[in-house]
Formats: C-alpha cells, structure tokens, sequence
C-alpha cells in the first residue's frame, strides 16, 4: 500500500520535522513502497543498475528466512523472485563474479550460506560448521569471510581455510586488499575492546575505542588497499578508523550528545555531494556531507528524519526515479524511500487518471481478500476451541526485543523495548521498592502495595502507535550495598488481537554503576598493587563463576575461556574492579572497598545456593579509604555546588517571579541567582551528593569489617558522616588518615 507523505499539512507534520526542515538544506519526504519481516541490521541492499536502465533493484532478508528481490515500477514493487522461509536471514552481501559492479547476491541464515543470481538461481551454498549465526560476512572472489560471535572463518574454495578466535564478540568487519598482495586484511570491531586488524590470521594492531563503535561503514571514494573506515558507536557517536604504516587510530567526529546508538550505515549522493546516512536505534535517520578531499574534517549534519521505530538499514540509490533517493528499512520490515518533494509531486501529477483508478482497484481488490482471510481464520479458531477433541491452541509469541544498558552517574538503568507491533500497555512486578520512570509517550501509574510495602506494581499505558519504550529502574535502597540482583518482571501487552502479553524478565544487577570497559595490562600498572584483593578458590568452573558474576555486573560478560581478565570502570566514582579467574581459581582487584566486599558477600552466597566448597581471602590496605577518598574528592565538590545550586533554585520558585522582572533592563535578581534560574528552567538540576556521603560511609564501615579491629565504630562512622554534610573535606581527610594510623598500631 503506498502512502504519500509530503501531503500534509504543515500542522500534522510533528513540530521537531518541521524544524529540521527549515533549517537543514534538503527537503526529503517520505514514500512507502512495501513491508516484509521483520529485518536485522544491514540486510537490505540496492544492486546496481544494469546498461541503460537506472532503475535498480532491492533486496532484503527479514526473519522469516525470506529473501526477496523486487523492482518498483509507477510507485509499485514488482517482485523478481522471492525465496520461501526458513531460518532467520542476519547477513545479505552483493559482491562481483567479472570483476566489475556486484551481480551477485550472498544470504546468511544460521550457519548456512546461500549464492543467488539477479534472478532467483542459486548458484553456491554451503553449510558451515559454525555454532552461532553468521552475523556480517565479506567475499572476494573465491574467498568467503564469515563472523560468527566471537570466530572470524576464512572459506576457501567452499572449504575452510583458516579461522580466528577474538576475545569477545566481533560486531562488524570490513575487508581490504593488502598492497603489492593478494591477501586480505580485516578490520574486526570488537565489542567492548575497540577496533583491530587482522592478518593472515593474527591481530597484527588494535585500539580501543570508549565510545564503543558498533557498526563500520567503508567510503566509496576510498582505495582497495586504504584502509580507512567511518564508524557508529552505541553512544551515538560517529568516528573514522584509519590504518596506516603498522598503524592503527581513530577520531570522533560526531559527538553522541544523548543521541540513539548507531545500528546501520551507508552512503548517499544527492546534489553531486556524498553523504553518510546512519540509522539509529531511536528511530532517526540522518544525513551528514563528507568532504572527499578529507575524509577526517567534521561531517556537516544536512537533513534529520524520525521514522517512529529503530531503522535498521539505509542505502542510496535510484529505485522509484532517475533521481537519488535514500531507501530505510526498519525493526518491524517497513521499507520506504525520503525522496526529494518536487520528485513525489512530479510522480503524482504525471500518473493519469487510468492507473490511479488501477491503483484503487487493486487495493480494494487486496482489502476484500484480506478481510475473507481474517474471517477464515476467526472462524477456524472457533470451532476448534469448541471442539470436544484435546488440543492445544499456543498463540503467536509476540516479537519483541529488549536491551539493559548499565547504570549512568545519576544510578539509572534504561531498558530499550522494541516490538513489531504497536503497543497497549506494560505491567511491572518486582518483589523490591524500585524507582521508575519512563518517556513522554507513556503514562505510568503505579499501584498501591497490597501483601507488602517491599513491592512494586505498576502499568505503563502507551499511545497509539507506540513500538518502541524506554523504562529507567532503579532499586530504592536505603542501604548504597546491594548484596544480590534483583529480578523485574515485565509483561508487554499488544494493542491487536489476540490479547495474550509477552512475559520480559530482565535482572537488575548488584553493582549497575560498573557498566565502562576499559583496556587494563597488569604488568604495566604499578597501582594495582596497593588495590584491596580478593582471592577465592574452590571447585567452581569458568563457566559457574561468570554465571555469578552476572548477578554482580551489568552487560554482557566475557565468554568462559581457560582464563578470564577484563576490567570494569565506575561510571560515577572512576574506580575500578579488575576480574581475573580460571578454573578453581579467581582474583578480584579493586580501589574500592565496599566493591570488594560486595563480591565477596555475592559470590560466598552463589557458591552456598550451588553447595560448592570455596575458600575466600582478603588483602586490605590500611590506606584504602583515604586514597578512594582522594580519588573522588573533586566530585565530592562538584555534588555539594549543585546541591547548593538546587536549594537556591527551588528557593527563587517560591518567589514565582514572571518574565518581565528577569529580563527587565533593571533586573531584580543578581548575576548569580539569574544564572541558576535559567539553568533550572533549561535542564533539571539533580545533585547526589547525599549518595556519595552514603558511598564515603559504607567504606569506612566495610574496611572496619574486614579489617582485624572493629571497635568504636558507630562513633567514628557518624563523625564521618556528620563532617561530608558540612563540606569539611579537610576534616574528613585528616580523620581517616588518623584511623590508618591507628589501625596500623594496633597490628
């Protein structure tokens, strides 16, 4: 069915569109042209066109495992072959057998690769031996390049050739002819390790990335054996990699600033200018001008549209006009072009009344059909369900895909809810007080408590038309020490039939704020040495302990290998905790104390409940308290001025002062208060300076714990916590450096 958009008024289009619109340069507008399944990142792709003609065909794989190649002729897809179902399509390559433009399509589905020609023939295939699904995939020539989780397989002739195991999962890859060489090299983006280069089977350069880039982009405009490559990153950012001379760098340059997670890339030539097209997790898609002379300036943002759901591939090319337009697949399969104004007015005025009235007629033609369909259907549910013979009726399981991201500095964590199908409503239950807040297209209601007060119960009603949701969570707990996860169970309900909801159970880890990966080489941090330790054995198992280690932090986890180490960052404090374990052996390092003694709490509970035997020690420093208190001392200051700026704020509130007094030529407040009133009116002001004199508490009570003297404790805790509230750092920094003294006596 098409729908064209541009038609509207300028009051129904959303006021934010309309901005974008007179200021950007381009004036695109949306054209439908048809849905398919549901589709994964990257899996539509444009083949170029052929002799003459510039129209060019479209292929794209969704999740029903069918991959269909179509042409659009008078605002109408004309299918070329369509493929039948089978297991879920994650990877469509084109690629070249003559060694010109691609003519030839490649699917990966499961572990299974598939060859097809422009029409429909299948000309190669091979099933891999692969555990995981492909997820991106190169081929030269007779080389076929598959990733597979954290394995990058090179395929030979149809056989394996060699193969690489990374350190955890690979996210994307591109491929490049090395110079004065037949051979290739690989740049992997691996998650939460940045970026590499893989030759002949070695990681011959890496770097890491902080942004976390996720999906690479390789310009058209660039050499066979440059490597220079844009990325996207899960912060929203946009960067270029570069490999030169042994090597490897990149430079951010597009900030994120609160924008959605990139989930595809691609090009688009508009106004003889290349442009990079990114599609994000958000639902935006935007168009960016890159200079061809230099590739490392800053991109120029031209042109923002808001398709209402996570896009999922963009791709140039000339598929309705002779003109350029910018082809958008989605999360749920809806396939549409942002084509130029003028362009869909022409198409317009030249249809003739003939095929207008064909137009029509068909799509009553399809409606009925659809309707007798339904009808069928209704029917033969039921008079199954009044059939006296056992049966079972499942119905269809919603799709839905949801992602937890970890804590930010203010403590929140944000769960990402993506569903094919417009939602309704969405019921909470978790057996802990929880703190809950979610965006502008929802109303949330929470129940009062009726067994107990340690509870939640709440609804979430959504609008009309709402396919993507994000909830923020986090625990209300009185004490800053969580000693065990917390499950939320959350039920998303459709607004079509059948009503039956989809049953979401996401887990709330014990320490969220350690959500940063960072690069860490033991041997070359002198530091680490006067961390407090942790050391545990027992007769666990790689695969036992990065279970529990789950319950402990957020994100994904390394898989179990013969020997685990990665490093995790405090998002608010900038401490760290380093993890090192093998089979009945673990290390757990950290400049935070109350970390350690969490783990400790945590994994002696997990080995309780599994009945595994485990011995556990500590090594703590005297001096642990007084050196993280130094650490974070700066953003103990910074938390005290912002909680002086929120008491100042609410109170200029109170006054209810209008706009005339304020931007009066006399004005009535000072240069001071003035500022802090339009900073509170521009942003929220929120200060967690109550939760770091908590955090500044909890360690000196858990150092006391683990330490051999444990005496006069509620006195000196107090002490403690009465000086953080009075801003008396210097107070605060000679007390603990008494009690370090004191301890260190006393031993």
């Amino acid at each position: 069915m098409l729908k064209i958009l541009c038609q509207q008024s300028e009051k129904d289009v959303a006021g934010i569109i309309i901005i974008y619109y007179r200021v950007m340069d381009y004036d695109l507008c949306r054209i439908d042209y048809f849905i398919s399944g549901i589709t994964y990142p990257d899996t539509l792709k444009i083949l170029p066109s052929q002799g003459q003609k510039l129209e060019q065909k479209v292929v794209v794989g969704d999740k029903t495992g069918v991959l269909q190649c179509l042409t659009i002729r008078d605002e109408e897809p004309v299918i070329q072959f369509k493929t039948l179902p089978g297991k879920p399509i994650t990877a469509v390559q084109l690629t070249s057998t003559n060694g010109t433009q691609p003519d030839k399509i490649f699917a990966a589905s499961g572990n299974e690769v598939k060859g097809y020609t422009k029409k429909g023939k299948v000309f190669f295939s091979i099933e891999t031996a692969l555990s995981e699904p492909v997820t991106s995939m190169c081929v030269f020539g007779g080389d076929l390049i598959l990733c597979s989780g954290r394995t990058i397989t090179f395929y030979r002739d149809s056989k394996e050739h060699q193969s690489y195991v990374c350190k955890d999962r690979v996210l994307d890859m591109a491929a490049f002819i090395a110079p004065n060489n037949a051979k290739v090299r690989l740049l992997l983006l691996i998650a939460h390790k940045g970026a590499g280069i893989l030759e002949n089977g070695h990681l011959v350069a890496h770097i890491a990335i902080s942004s976390g880039p996720s999906r690479l982009a390789t310009p058209p405009v660039a050499q066979v054996a440059e490597i220079k490559c844009f990325y996207g990153a899960a912060d929203g950012s946009v960067g270029i990699i570069t490999y030169e001379e042994t090597t490897l760098s990149s430079n951010c340059l597009v900030e994120g600033r609160g924008l959605g997670s990139v989930v595809c890339l691609g090009w688009f030539y508009s106004n003889a200018n290349l442009h990079l097209a990114v599609g994000r997790n958000d639902g935006s898609v935007q168009l960016y001008l890159i200079d061809v002379e230099n590739l490392h300036l800053k991109p120029r943002l031209k042109f923002t549209y808001f398709s209402g759901e996570p896009v999922t591939s963009v791709v140039g090319g000339c598929v309705g006009t002779d003109e350029g337009e910018l082809l958008v697949a989605t999360f749920s399969g809806r396939i549409f072009a942002l084509r130029s104004k003028f362009l869909i007015a022409g198409s317009v005025t030249k249809a003739s009344h003939e095929n207008l009235a064909a137009r029509r007629s068909k799509l009553e033609i399809e409606i009925v059909r659809l309707e007798k369909q339904t009808a069928n259907e209704r029917e033969k549910y039921q008079r199954n369900s009044r059939s006296l013979q056992a049966g079972l009726s499942t119905p269809p399981l919603l799709d839905i895909e949801h992602k937890m991201s970890g804590a930010t500095r203010e403590g929140w964590q944000e769960v990402d809810i993506t569903s094919a199908v417009p939602l309704d409503m969405l019921f909470i239950y978790c057996s802990k007080k929880l703190k809950l807040l979610t965006d502008s297209a929802a109303v949330l209601s929470v129940c009062s408590s009726q067994d107990s007060a340690s509870d939640l119960l709440a609804t979430v009603r959504c609008q009309a038309g709402t396919r993507r949701i994000w909830l923020r969570l986090r625990v209300a707990s009185t004490n800053s020490t969580v000693l065990e996860s917390t499950r939320v169970l959350i039920y998303a309900l459709p607004t079509g039939a059948p009503r039956v909801a989809r049953l979401l159970s996401i887990k709330l880890p014990a320490l969220p704020y350690y959500s940063q990966h960072e690069e860490f080489d033991e041997n070359n941090d002198h530091s680490i040495k006067s961390w407090c330790q942790l050391h545990v054995t027992g007769g666990f198992s790689v695969a036992e302990m990065t279970f529990w280690l789950s319950d402990i932090l957020p994100g994904d986890l390394p898989r179990p290998a013969s020997n685990v180490a990665f490093l995790r960052v405090h998002s608010l404090l900038g401490t760290k905790l380093y993890c090192q374990y093998q089979r009945g052996s673990a290390v757990f390092k950290s400049n935070n104390i109350s970390t350690v003694s969490s783990v400790r709490s945590i994994i002696s509970n997990c080995s309780i409940d599994k009945r595994i035997r485990v011995e556990i020690s500590c090594d703590i420093p005297d001096d642990c308290c007084l050196k993280s208190f130094k650490l974070i001392e700066n953003i103990i200051s910074i938390a005290y001025e912002k909680k002086n700026q929120v008491t100042l704020a609410k109170a200029l509130d109170l006054l209810e002062l209008d706009t005339k007094a304020i931007n009066a030529e006399k004005p009535v407040l000072c240069k001071e208060y003035y500022t802090v009133l339009k900073n509170s009116e521009s942003e929220i002001l929120q200060s967690n300076f109550d939760e770091l004199i908590d955090i500044v508490v909890q360690w000196y009570l858990d150092w006391r714990s683990l330490s051999v003297n444990g005496n006069n404790t509620v006195d000196q805790s107090n002490k403690l916590c009465t000086l953080l509230k009075d801003y008396k750092l210097d107070d605060v920094t000679k007390v603990l450096s008494e009690l370090t003294e004191f301890n260190h006596t006393c031993e």
